[in-house]
């Protein structure tokens, strides 16, 4: 049973289980008459598909393997960050990209065992800052904003 039951493949079940929840949400989304690149779905789309076949064959590898990896040391840990990623997903829409980031970093990291509250408070809003620096003000490509100011 601990073959199949390990925190790898609850992990990655997880992981899998998540962008196919994404993936069958931006079904019910219509932008506009064509399937084209024009759809704001599109790049999203082919990102998640590549996410579930990462995903699905990580799986398979973990479930075929020899079963020398160890059981879940920690139920409610993983209970949590299931938790936490399933928030993010559905509030990143309403509050924008940053502040949900930088509250999902600051709750996953330490779940992964980074527990240095410098390193976790640097990480958790200098990477989602970066990316929104990247993506709203370089690339103009935006991310969610939030509602209380335009700039993240």
């Amino acid at each position: 049973m601990t073959h199949i039951v390990n925190e790898r493949v609850m992990v990655l079940l997880a992981l899998f289980l998540v962008g196919g929840g994404l993936y069958a949400a931006t079904f019910g989304q219509i932008y506009s008459s064509t399937e084209t690149a024009q759809s704001p779905v599109f790049f999203p789309r082919i990102i998640l598909a590549l996410w579930m076949l990462l995903a699905l064959a990580a799986l398979v590898q973990a479930v075929r393997a020899p079963s020398d990896t160890a059981p879940v040391t920690s139920w409610p840990r993983l209970i949590v960050l299931l938790l936490a990623a399933v928030t993010y997903t559905n509030v990143i829409g309403r509050e924008g990209f940053f502040l949900p980031s930088v509250v999902f970093a600051a709750i996953s990291l330490p779940i992964f065992g980074i527990r240095n509250p410098l390193v976790v408070g640097l990480y958790a809003v200098a990477v989602p800052g970066a990316l929104v620096l990247f993506f709203n003000h370089l690339l103009g490509m935006p991310l969610p904003v939030s509602r209380f100011t335009y700039l993240f």
